[in-house]
């Protein structure tokens, strides 16, 4: 990955009369480079396979080298990687308080959760709420890997067999949907496994707001924990009409 700082701008290249940076898709730009567009009234955009104003700028030429660090705000370079710092993608770092990190420290431990909950799952004996806590794992590990790697979230999955509309739609109108007679409030009473599940959909919901937080503009990750979160609303109140087997206990 090759790295557009403020400093190549101010010392390569002459912005007189451009409207629109160019860079190739491999480039980032820090976000000091970005401000010192933005109050040029300069936009960025990324092009592949043609010549872009990057391949202009002769400091950023000499970017690409992995064995050096740059911090991702300041477009500082480090020859080690400092040890309150940590990786945003490839060889480019941000403090270990950043949002960001936060963000995924709380998808990790949500996989983790779910995982537990599928050893509680198992123990109990119920085989297809392991199946579809499985499902959840997937679709969480899966938007780590959208927000590391900047990729889209596919909107066309399912999950337990609901589109992502649809998880909306039922977990909005739960009673009808499974036939409750009022909306459940969770209870140390309803047993072991409710309670894992109510846990879940907790966890989903302080994930959201970290995403929301570090990650504002990725609307489709924040959405998509939003269904994640109606997710695990719609298991835990499965699990109380019996839909995965005599209730326990």
């Amino acid at each position: 990955m090759r790295i557009l700082t403020e400093a190549d701008l101010r010392s390569s290249l002459s912005l007189e009369g451009i409207k629109v940076y160019t860079v190739p898709p491999d480039v980032f730009v820090t976000p000091a480079a970005r401000e010192y567009l933005a109050v040029r009234g300069i936009g960025i955009a990324v092009k592949s396979g043609e010549k872009t104003c990057f391949d202009d700028t002769k400091q950023a030429k000499h970017s690409n080298r992995m064995h050096f660090y740059v911090d991702a705000k300041t477009g500082k370079t480090y020859e080690e990687k400092p040890e309150d710092m940590t990786h945003l993608r490839a060889n480019i770092l941000i403090k270990k308080t950043d949002p960001v990190i936060d963000f995924r420290g709380k998808l990790d431990l949500l996989e983790a959760e779910i995982i537990l909950a599928q050893i509680v799952s198992e123990r109990l004996g119920y085989a297809r709420l392991t199946q579809d806590l499985g499902e959840t794992l997937d679709y969480t590990r899966n938007l780590l890997a959208c927000e590391v790697l900047e990729k889209p979230v596919d909107e066309n999955v399912t999950l337990l067999g609901l589109s992502i509309p649809e998880l909306r739609r039922v977990s909005h109108d739960i009673k009808s949907e499974l036939g409750l007679k009022t909306h459940p409030m969770p209870d140390y009473k309803m047993g072991e496994m409710p309670a894992v599940l109510n846990k879940l959909r907790a966890l989903v919901r302080q994930t959201e707001l970290s995403a929301a937080k570090a990650v504002p503009e990725r609307l489709d990750i924040i959405r998509a924990l939003n269904r994640l979160s109606s997710c695990m609303h719609i298991l835990f109140c499965r699990f109380l009409v019996g839909k995965y087997g005599a209730k326990k206990g």
